[in-house]
């Protein structure tokens, strides 16, 4: 584990192919680790630079005396080889290879990257890469931006594994739009040899990180992706994207990383069964973790929506319903209530029509009304902004409900769709910075992820013992075939061990066929392919 520590907590770091060229990547990612306020010790090498960026160059990597925690290489193709070299002989044993041209460039590519990846495991030293774009960790006590994105990503309480650079990339340049905040972010690129099994496991020891993301395009081996749940050394939530949904995505993703590709309604499946969260865009993905960061679990699926608006009500609702939630039926006590702050042409009905005029002091009463119903598990808040009613007084108003509940808490999930200037100023203003949603769909799918994590969490806990027994029986080993057909014999191995019923089958050779009796019939006879 520590030679994977290294890739986020470096006390020293190399820049292999540092540059002096504004825009290339040696230098951006210089200009990076120095703006975003490293910690640690930088040893650029360049020989044909005294210094860049105020710091001294190297002119080899043997040049440097100090120990190298981690080392980063942008050098040109022809050169990463000999460079892997020399710092497997200085003793670095963590290494992020940024440059591309490999594994996912075709035969050659795929040669040079299997010598690199050997020279690597011969030294027992571990790589990132290649083609990835870096780390970074937003830790005060670290601050390493070791990427060429220029964004300063806040810290939060996920790991974000991107298997594409340019996905990753674009993550990272929308921060200030969709206010991601994480701890750790890693591209991981052909995954040659650090791949998401490493992460996961990783992940779980390091306690600055509370939700797991990753996107994928394949997994290396997904047996061993699913293990530690299996075993319960997974303790957090896990929140997939997995492209490569069809047959066109599962090629798209082979000439991208070089990656093979898994059939979806089995990717689908196994993630569901053990409580991994699949979603389906980069969206839901944040707003998942977002959900399991900042929002306390509801108790059920039984939601009130509080609305100044129709149509995002009405959007709202049907979401619900893909997400396996309904309308909470508000109790009488509660109705009562609310028609005393309600305007009288609005509505007492679940979802709660509060009317445009309506402003923070109502939506702050209606909202603590509402949690306190027994018949309501969470609350999904929307706020459309009318011109005589500020935006901001609405959301920390309600802000201001959910975290001073009494008891157990429960969520309030706020959608807002106001005039554009509403969201820097919120980044600024806003003391405590939970999520605001901008579209009334979105609160649905985060709620029900998080009761389907956790009512999974219970049916594997309940189960545990019995998929326990299975990895140790090694009986779990039936399904560790190749692609194509199963053979007839593997088949009827899987039935039998599952209790599925088959009908009773007798193997006969040709040469055995002129021996079937009378007690044979009814019968069916099969071909079998002595090849499978």
């Amino acid at each position: 584990m520590e030679k994977i520590k290294n890739f986020f907590y470096p006390q020293t770091l190399c820049l292999a192919g540092a540059s002096s060229r504004e825009k290339s990547i040696g230098y951006e990612i210089l200009k990076n680790i120095k703006e975003y306020g490293y910690k640690g010790k930088v040893y650029p090498v360049n020989p044909k630079a005294e210094s860049i960026l105020g710091f001294k160059c190297y002119s080899a990597i043997e040049d440097i005396k100090d120990k190298i925690d981690l080392a980063v290489i942008v050098v040109p193709k022809q050169f990463v080889e000999s460079t892997v070299e020399s710092l497997l002989n200085k003793g670095v044993q963590s290494i992020i290879l940024i440059t591309a041209g490999f594994r996912e460039t075709g035969s050659e590519g795929k040669q040079a990257e299997d010598r690199i990846i050997q020279k690597i495991k011969d030294a027992g030293a571990r790589l990132v890469g290649p083609n990835c774009m870096g780390v970074i960790n937003t830790l005060n006590d670290v601050c390493l931006n070791a990427t060429f994105v220029a964004e300063k990503p806040e810290r939060g309480g996920i790991g974000f594994l991107s298997q594409s650079g340019a996905l990753g990339a674009a993550v990272l340049n929308s921060l200030r739009e969709t206010d991601i905040k994480f701890v750790h972010f890693i591209s991981v690129g052909n995954k040659a040899d650090i791949n998401e099994n490493d992460l996961l496991n990783y992940w779980q020891t390091d306690g600055n990180i509370q939700t797991i993301t990753m996107y994928l395009e394949s997994f290396v081996n997904g047996f061993e992706f699913i293990k530690p749940v299996i075993t319960g050394k997974v303790t957090k939530p896990v929140i997939v994207l997995k492209a490569g949904r069809t047959s066109g995505g599962i090629k798209a993703a082979s000439s991208h990383t070089g990656a093979l590709g898994s059939k979806d309604k089995v990717v689908d499946a196994v993630l569901k069964q053990f409580g991994i969260i699949r979603v389906n865009d980069i969206t839901g993905l944040f707003n998942t973790a977002k959900g399991f960061e900042y929002f306390p679990v509801p108790r059920g699926n039984r939601i009130a929506v509080v609305t100044n608006a129709g149509g995002p009500a009405i959007l709202a609702v049907d979401s619900l319903e893909r997400a396996n939630l309904v309308l909470g039926e508000l109790s009488p006590v509660t109705k009562q209530k609310l028609s005393e702050i309600v305007n009288p042409e609005g509505s007492l009905q679940n979802p709660v029509d509060l009317l445009p005029g309506a402003g923070a002091d109502i939506y702050k009463a209606v909202n603590r009304i509402l949690l306190d119903d027994d018949n309501i598990d969470a609350v999904i808040s929307i706020f459309v902004q009318p011109i005589m009613v500020e935006p901001m007084k609405v959301i920390e108003s309600v802000h201001n409900v959910m975290l001073n509940q009494e008891g157990i808490a429960k969520p309030i999930i706020q959608v807002c769709m106001p005039l554009p200037e509403f969201w820097e100023e919120y980044r600024k203003n806003s003391p405590d910075r939970l999520p605001v949603f901008r579209n009334p769909e979105e609160p649905a799918d985060v709620i029900s992820s998080r009761l389907f994590y956790f009512s999974r969490r219970k049916r594997l806990e309940k189960n545990r013992r019995e998929l326990l027994g299975l990895l140790e029986s090694g009986k779990h080993k039936m399904f560790n075939t190749q692609s194509g057909f199963l053979a007839h014999k593997k088949v009827a191995e899987i039935c039998l061990y599952y209790g599925i019923p088959v009908v009773g089958h007798v193997l006969v050779k040709p040469s055995g066929l002129a021996d079937i009796d009378d007690s044979f019939f009814p019968l069916v006879l099969k071909g079998i392919n002595h090849n499978i």
